[in-house]
């Protein structure tokens, strides 16, 4: 064999070892996205991730609104009330319990034990979805289950108004005008 040859069939040995090792790290890295990890650690680390980034968004908040870190002691727990509402509100409109497009799954794992439990309105839309989906269900059933849901939907709605009044007494003119930009006041 001459000379030439062994080394083109080195090259093309170490480009393919190349690829693979290069397409064995990419799919790694694809599993570590997706979330296919299912150890403890990865669980912290992502309710860590999740903190850090509500921290984040918090003192962004905070310099949009241009408060000072006394008037944001005072803001905080009141914007954080307004946006758990206004969730509320919108995962009921959109989910038919507590996951996006259905009810709860019916497993005993660590993430189930760990969820928060279902709001009203969450479990007045998983009622609803059951009987929709029910053929035995009655005309009589199907409006008493909407009226649960608009019933909790008003009480949600009625307690996000108090929650906005709220705030509202306690931002400056400029502060209001950042909320209502940012969607949290009317």
């Amino acid at each position: 064999m001459t000379h030439r040859k062994l080394l083109l069939i080195l090259l093309v040995a170490g480009l393919v070892s190349a690829v693979c090792i290069g397409q064995a790290f990419s799919q790694e890295g694809r599993r570590d996205r997706r979330g296919d990890r299912t150890d403890a650690q990865t669980a912290e680390q992502r309710a860590e991730r999740m903190e850090q980034w509500r921290a984040r968004a918090a003192e962004r908040m905070r310099e949009g609104l241009g408060a000072t870190e006394e008037e944001w002691e005072v803001l905080s727990p009141l914007v954080e009330q307004v946006q758990t509402l206004s969730r509320q509100l919108r995962a009921g409109a959109m989910a038919a319990g507590g996951r996006w497009g259905g009810p709860r799954p019916d497993s005993d794992d660590e993430d189930e034990a760990d969820a928060p439990p279902l709001t009203d309105i969450e479990a007045a839309a998983q009622a609803l979805r059951e009987l929709a989906d029910s053929d035995t269900a009655t005309d009589e059933e199907l409006e008493e289950a909407m009226e649960a849901l608009r019933t909790a939907k008003a009480a949600v709605e009625t307690e996000l108004t108090a929650a906005q009044d709220a705030l509202r007494d306690e931002v400056t003119v400029r502060q209001e005008a950042q909320l209502v930009l940012m969607g949290l006041l009317d």
